[in-house]
C-alpha cells in the first residue's frame, strides 16, 4: 500500500489537531444525552429522577422523565458519566458510558418494581421493607453512601430472596472509593445469578452486573483485569451499543487497534445510525494506515450524520486521503 507522503500527514494532523474538542470547564459542554425510563412490561415511569455524574470532574447534572418517560440533559461535556434512574418503589438502574460534544446514543433505563424484584419467585415485599429500601435509595441520590449501605444491607437481610440488592451494595462502597468491596458485592449478585440460573445468556442485569465490576477494575487503573468482564457482558448481551463503543476506547487508548476496531463495528451493527462508531472507527484504522478503510468508515460517518459539527473536517480528511491515493 502507498504511504503517505510528509505534506500529506502534516495536513491530516493540523486538521484533525483543530478537530478535537478540548474538555469543558469542570464537564460542562455542549453535550446531550438522553432516553426513556420504563418498567418491566414497557410502560413509560414519569418522574423518575435521573442523575448524570462526571467520573472526570465534581459535576453532577439531574433530570426527570416526563409522562411518555423521555428524559433528556444538556449542557454536557464530553468524557465518561455514571448515569442512573430512581423512582420510589423500584429498585435502582445505573449504567456508564462516554458522553460527546455531538450526538450520543439513547440511554433507555428499565426500572423494576420492589415487589417484582425476584421475578421467578415471585417474592412479596411488605410495606416496611418498601420504605426501607425508598429510604436507602433516597440517601444514595443525596451522596450519603455509608447510611444507603447499612439501609440496603439490612434491606437484604431481612429479603435475602432479592439478591439483587447486593448491586446497590456494591455501588455505595464503589461511591466511598473501596473498589475491592465492591467487586466482591458484585461478584457475590453474580454467583446467586449462575446457582439460579446457569444459562446467562441474554440476562441483562447479569451484563449489568459484569459491566460494573469491569468499570471498578478499570477505575482501580486495572485495565487488564476489566477488560474481560466488559467482553464478557457484551457476549451474555450483545445489544448495548454503548459497551461495546466503551470497550473499543480502551482497546484504543490501549494501542490494541485491531480490538478496537472489532468493538466499534460491533457497536455499529447494533445501533448502524449512531455515527460515533463509524468516526472513530476510521480514526483506529488510519492509526494502522488502512486508508481505504478509513476512507470508508469515514464516508459511513458521514452518510449517517451529514450535520455533524465535525462533518466538514472529516471531508477535509477524505480530500487530504484520495489526493494520496491519486499521487
Amino acid at each position: 500500500m502507498k504511504k503517505l507522503s510528509f505534506s500529506v500527514i502534516l495536513s491530516i494532523f493540523i486538521i484533525l489537531a483543530f478537530r478535537l474538542p478540548s474538555f469543558s470547564q469542570e464537564g460542562r459542554g455542549q453535550g446531550r444525552v438522553f432516553g426513556t425510563v420504563k418498567d418491566e412490561n414497557g410502560n413509560p415511569i414519569e418522574r423518575a429522577k435521573i442523575v448524570c455524574e462526571s467520573l472526570q470532574y465534581n459535576l453532577t447534572l439531574n433530570s426527570s422523565s416526563n409522562k411518555k418517560g423521555n428524559w433528556a440533559i444538556v449542557g454536557v461535556g464530553s468524557g465518561m458519566f455514571r448515569l442512573s434512574a430512581t423512582k420510589d418503589g423500584y429498585l435502582p438502574s445505573e449504567t456508564q458510558t462516554r458522553i460527546s460534544h455531538f450526538r450520543n446514543p439513547a440511554i433507555d433505563f428499565v426500572l423494576k418494581s420492589v415487589e417484582s424484584a425476584d421475578v421467578h419467585q415471585a417474592v412479596q415485599v411488605g410495606e416496611a421493607s418498601r420504605q426501607l429500601f425508598r429510604e436507602a435509595t433516597s440517601f444514595y441520590e443525596d451522596g450519603k453512601y455509608s447510611t444507603a449501605l447499612e439501609l440496603f444491607q439490612k434491606f437484604l437481610e431481612e429479603n435475602p430472596t432479592i439478591f439483587q440488592v447486593g448491586i446497590n451494595i456494591g455501588n455505595c462502597y464503589r461511591e466511598m472509593g473501596d473498589y475491592e468491596k465492591a467487586i466482591e458485592e458484585y461478584k457475590i449478585v453474580l454467583a446467586d445469578f449462575k446457582a439460579k440460573n446457569p444459562n446467562l445468556q441474554g440476562n441483562e442485569e447479569v451484563a449489568i452486573v459484569l459491566t460494573n465490576i469491569g468499570e471498578t477494575y478499570i477505575l482501580m487503573d486495572d485495565v487488564e483485569k476489566g477488560t474481560p468482564f466488559l467482553e464478557e457482558a457484551l457476549k451474555i448481551f450483545p445489544n448495548d451499543n454503548a459497551l461495546a463503543y466503551n470497550v473499543a476506547e480502551i482497546f484504543f487508548k490501549r494501542g490494541q487497534i485491531d480490538k478496537a476496531i472489532e468493538y466499534y463495528s460491533l457497536s455499529s451493527q447494533i445501533k448502524p445510525d449512531w455515527p460515533r462508531a463509524y468516526l472513530r472507527k476510521g480514526y483506529a484504522l488510519l492509526n494502522k494506515a488502512d486508508y481505504n478503510g478509513a476512507i470508508t468508515s469515514f464516508a459511513k460517518f458521514l452518510e449517517v450524520a451529514p450535520d455533524d459539527p465535525e462533518a466538514a473536517n472529516i471531508e477535509k480528511v477524505i480530500s487530504e486521503l484520495k489526493k494520496m491515493k491519486k499521487d
